[in-house]
């Protein structure tokens, strides 16, 4: 009885282990067809928090980050989500009148100075008027971006004088900006900026963005600004600057009228006039006394239908050029030429100029088809006498870089580079680069090499 009785319990153990494996495979196949990875979910939510880890940061965090953007992409954060929109609602929002930009604006400044850095807002948004929004923003404590936005057909054109001079008394938050950045100023906003800037007593930089209906604009600086840029405003036909110590000038748009007085410490320049000129007929005289005005830059940007335009033989001899000294780049080390082609004649007016840069050392060419073309296509001779007057020979000893982008006819590119080849290049080899792709860059780096 007792043998029968323990193999009755052998049979049912061995039953009940079946059953218990079979369950357990069970519960894996439920486990793994139901109920994802532990690990692979693990990082799943890792992941998705580091999505939102902006989101989850403080105000006061986000308003910082928010500060360091443009004044058009940190009013975008808006849309991104529920969160974003949120915190615009949180920020420094106000209305009133036009009047009251000024004292608006130097309360802001006031705020910013006094309290926590990370416990206030660092931009505003001011509605004034029906149709018109300020948006302020200061950035690295030293910056302030005003960004005027205004619903207007047709903007009233205006004329704007701009005074920059230091005074004895000035708030200290005032004091503390060094760099200003006015974007869309109008007719009806630019008396109040004009009085908000001349409490700025040290300010370095300013630019001026976009302002539509703008005609004339006139600024007298003191010994303080370094920085003046002007981009972008469309009906700008007449620019005078008075500003001393002033050593670096931005400019791109029409080709206005252009004064620029006594401005001897200038060491970067940009005169991009792509857009053409904003007078017809072009003054040459004017055209040559800005150029002169540019002489001593070590760092310029030209646009090359500049060297295009006709000259008449009787002005350099009255007095305009010839009168002040000849006019010779021997402090240039880079040159940005701009070009809507690299034609033959386009290539002698770049070459013309060349030889005006003896201590040339980086040539930067770009085309960009777009840019205004001058209808002659004969090479102006005056710039060829002079050129040829001043340096008899054509190579720059100094060149050590070439770059070209944007040519779109390979045949331009080969004449622009043979010509360098032949009569810039010197004994020394030099780099010159162009878009990858192109045979001619391979061919004449082969070239290049053999220079010695």
């Amino acid at each position: 009885m007792g043998k029968r009785l323990r193999k009755k319990k052998k049979k049912n153990n061995k039953k009940k282990n079946r059953k218990k494996k079979q369950n357990q495979n069970e519960n894996k196949n439920c486990f793994n067809s139901e109920t994802p990875n532990p690990t692979r979910n693990r990082y799943s939510v890792v992941e998705d928090e580091k999505e939102d880890l902006i989101s989850r940061l403080p105000d006061e965090i986000l308003f910082c980050i928010i500060s360091f953007l443009p004044t058009k992409s940190a009013a975008q954060t808006r849309s991104l989500s529920t969160r974003w929109r949120n915190l615009w609602s949180k920020a420094l929002m106000l209305h009133g009148r036009t009047e009251q930009i000024l004292q608006v604006i130097t309360g802001f400044l006031d705020d910013f100075e006094e309290l926590d850095l990370l416990k206030q807002f660092r931009w505003l948004q001011y509605q004034f008027s029906q149709n018109g929004i300020l948006l302020a923003r200061i950035q690295d404590k030293k910056e302030l971006h005003l960004d005027f936005h205004e619903k207007q057909e047709t903007p009233k054109n205006f004329h704007w004088q701009l005074k920059l001079h230091s005074i004895k008394q000035s708030n200290f938050s005032l004091s503390a900006i060094k760099a200003l950045c006015l974007t869309s100023v109008s007719s009806l906003t630019k008396e109040t900026v004009s009085s908000l800037i001349s409490r700025f007593s040290f300010l370095e930089s300013l630019e001026i963005v976009e302002c539509k209906g703008l005609k004339s604009l006139r600024i007298e600086a003191g010994s303080k600004l370094r920085s003046l840029t002007v981009l972008d405003c469309p009906q700008l036909d007449e620019v005078y600057v008075f500003s001393y110590n002033l050593q670096n000038f931005q400019f791109r748009g029409w080709l206005p009228w252009f004064w620029i007085k006594y401005v001897p410490y200038l060491e970067d320049a940009m005169l991009d006039f792509r857009e053409g000129p904003a007078h017809y007929p072009l003054s040459c005289e004017n055209l040559l006394t800005l150029l002169l005005a540019v002489a001593n830059v070590k760092i310029l940007t030209l646009s090359g239908w500049l060297l295009e335009v006709p000259v008449p033989r009787w002005l350099p001899t009255a007095g305009v050029i010839l009168g002040r000294g000849d006019f010779v780049l021997n402090n240039l080390k880079e040159l940005w030429w701009i070009d809507s082609s690299m034609e033959k004649h386009k290539i002698e007016a770049l070459g013309s100029f060349l030889k005006l840069c003896p201590y040339l050392e980086k040539l930067f060419i770009t085309i960009d088809p777009t840019s205004y073309c001058y209808p002659s296509k004969e090479q102006s001779r005056f710039w060829i006498e002079y050129s040829s007057k001043l340096a008899s020979d054509t190579r720059l000893f100094h060149l050590r870089m070439v770059k070209m982008e944007g040519f779109t006819n390979p045949e331009d590119e080969k004449l622009l580079g043979e010509y360098l080849l032949e009569k810039v290049v010197s004994t020394e080899p030099i780099k010159i680069t162009a878009p990858k792709g192109n045979g001619w860059s391979k061919n004449c780096t082969q070239q290049l090499a053999k220079i010695k």
